[in-house]
């Protein structure tokens, strides 16, 4: 059994027990004499859900903390990302045997095998969809789609760099291989490109067609990027997350999600939807027009709120800020998910 960490009552209800303790009881004048360390191991864990969105800090509420309520673990321990924020904030005080591990680990923890990733995804979240999808054989024809505007080489560049600051490569970690491929109008395809230009500038080309290209996590592990051309300069950058298993996909996720922490200033919003249930061209008048949706809910959308559907339209699914987006999500123990 997993144990938990830094699960504090005032945290999100779902992730923490009646009995859980108070984070103002935790809070310390002074950290520890390694808590440098200690804040290296909490972001050295293995991410095995990662939540849109941010939380407001539970003892201030003066600042939003992003990805809260995303889970992290290094096979022994869980914990969640938010934990990091109070200990380097409020040096929150921590169980010593949490500690004595951490400091036999010498603050750095270790990878988490897959079998094991699945087991801790099955002993938290039970049979939910989310844990299927996570731990019975390859992933759903998931996607991560991102609306920009203005797609510039400059934005793309700049984008591809961020991709790159977070784990995805645009060459093949072995061969250093840049793979673009190309769908015509008329669906044909997809084939490879050969194109001398930059990547980036083949991707904002709008003549180019749907190009996508391969992003490398490790070397037998990738997701592709394609961009689509809606009105105007408005493009629709798909993250595949075809075929990816556990902790693989959720570390990928990870990744895109830093990445876009990036370019959020020119994000019309967002589509995270981990098993693929709704068509990706479903989401664009959502999105970028303001209509309802009429297809089941992903696991995250963003929308600016000031030209969207009514909160409502989006169900029980919880509203969280997102620089001048709102994110709506659903946990992934939610028994409405497929």
């Amino acid at each position: 059994m997993v144990k938990r960490v830094g699960f504090f009552s005032e945290f999100v209800p779902q992730d923490t027990a009646p009995s859980a303790p108070s984070i103002h009881d935790a809070v310390r004048p002074s950290g520890l004499n390694d808590e440098s360390g200690l804040l290296a191991y909490l972001a050295s864990g293995t991410e095995i859900f990662s939540a849109m969105g941010a939380e407001r800090d539970a003892i201030t509420g003066d600042e939003w903390i992003p990805g809260a309520g995303s889970l992290v673990t290094d096979g022994t321990w869980m914990w969640p990302v938010e934990l990091r924020h109070y200990v380097e904030r409020y040096h929150a005080e921590l169980p010593e045997d949490f500690m004595a591990d951490v400091r036999a680990a010498r603050y750095t923890a270790a990878p988490v095998p897959r079998r094991r990733t699945e087991e801790i995804i099955l002993e938290v979240f039970g049979r939910s969809s989310f844990a299927a999808q996570a731990t019975e054989g390859p992933g759903a024809d998931g996607y991560f789609t991102w609306y920009l505007s203005d797609l510039t080489p400059q934005r793309c560049a700049r984008m591809l760099d961020s991709l790159e600051s977070a784990g995805l490569k645009t060459r093949h970690p072995l061969t250093g291989d840049i793979s673009l491929s190309v769908t015509g109008e008329a669906g044909n395809g997809p084939r490879p490109m050969r194109d001398g230009r930059p990547a980036a500038e083949v991707l904002a080309d709008p003549a180019a067609g749907e190009v996508t290209l391969h992003l490398w996590f490790a070397s037998d592990t990738f997701t592709t990027v394609s961009v689509r051309r809606l009105s105007g300069t408005t493009a629709a950058v798909v993250h595949s997350l075809a075929g990816l298993q556990e902790p693989e996909r959720e570390q990928v996720v990870a990744a895109l999600v830093r990445s876009l922490d990036q370019l959020r200033d020119y994000c019309l919003g967002f589509v995270l939807d981990r098993a693929g249930r709704s068509p990706l061209a479903a989401w664009d008048a959502v999105v970028c027009a303001g209509a309802s949706p009429s297809v089941a809910l992903p696991d995250s959308i963003a929308l600016d709120t000031s030209r969207s559907a009514a909160p409502s339209a989006f169900g029980n699914m919880a509203g969280t800020p997102y620089g001048h987006l709102t994110v709506f999500s659903r946990r992934p123990a939610d028994k409405d998910r497929a």
